[in-house]
């Protein structure tokens, strides 16, 4: 397995998408990584968790009252088909005819006496392992409802083709650290020329502040967003379009009415 096929595996574990095998034989090429991919590869892993308990917080709701009763009834019903079975839906196996000794009701390769093809790991493309992360991040941010832009405060649907343009970028990558007393993690890409923000355990800013991001580059700072007390969440996730040639994403503390240049940058994540 190759470093970019482990890393494609990232999100797939993050997602405990894999089977024990899989799981195994990812476990044991990470072992045997250097330390870039390694680092590259757990932050990986973060950011899907983290995404996933984004969507845990954001759409947690109380179960309806009736769902005890379907629950049992379906028990019941399953207990009783299993003491008293009936053939309906049974495909009937009939034995192999001796006139025709071509015809196998197995699989071509065991009739041969070869082995099932099984599923390899290793060809499970990045592009695809990314798609299925994407998945989640669309869900996280049309749940929250909110992108990091000059608008906070849209609820359309654009948010989420830019996030799923992320994470099945060839180019995507994360990067993670911590923001006040809680951790962020930024998964971009300048191919899609976007970035998507995961922040969990971040507090809201003081009464009369508001977190501001900016887009640090070689020109500069460029204003990404402003986050008030009421935007940030226990798992808060975002969008930040055009990262352009953005080397970090940083973060400042201003007051109420915002700046237009960061006083001071109190996190920073880099983009490259």
């Amino acid at each position: 397995m190759s470093d970019d096929e482990l890393l494609a595996m990232a999100p797939l574990m993050g997602l405990d998408a894999l089977s024990p095998a899989e799981l195994d034989s990812v476990r044991r090429r990470r072992a045997q990584a250097d330390d870039a991919v390694r680092a590259e590869f757990d932050a990986l892993v973060a950011a899907t968790r983290e995404t996933m308990a984004a969507v845990s917080a954001s759409t947690a709701m109380t179960p309806p009252a009736e769902l005890r009763d379907r629950l049992l009834a379906a028990a019941t019903a399953e207990a009783r088909e299993a003491a008293h079975p009936t053939t309906a839906g049974v495909r009937e196996i009939r034995p192999r005819s001796t006139d025709d000794p071509a015809r196998s009701d197995a699989p071509e390769s065991v009739a041969s006496g070869g082995a099932a093809a099984a599923p390899d790991v290793t060809r499970t493309g990045r592009r695809i392992a990314y798609l299925a992360a994407a998945a989640v991040v669309a869900v996280a941010v049309g749940a929250i409802g909110w992108a990091i832009g000059s608008g906070l405060s849209s609820k359309t649907t654009t948010e989420q083709p830019t996030a799923a343009k992320v994470f099945s970028a060839k180019d995507v990558r994360t990067s993670s650290g911590s923001v006040a007393t809680g951790r962020a993690s930024v998964t971009y890409s300048e191919r899609a020329d976007a970035a998507v923000l995961v922040m969990n355990d971040v507090p809201p800013p003081q009464p009369g502040t508001v977190y501001q991001m900016w887009l640090l580059g070689p020109q500069g700072a460029t204003l990404a967003g402003t986050m008030t007390d009421k935007d940030v969440a226990p798992s808060t996730t975002a969008v930040i379009p055009h990262i352009g040639d953005a080397t970090a994403l940083g973060f400042s503390v201003e007051p109420a009415a915002g700046a237009t240049s960061p006083g001071s940058i109190v996190a920073e994540l880099p983009l490259r």
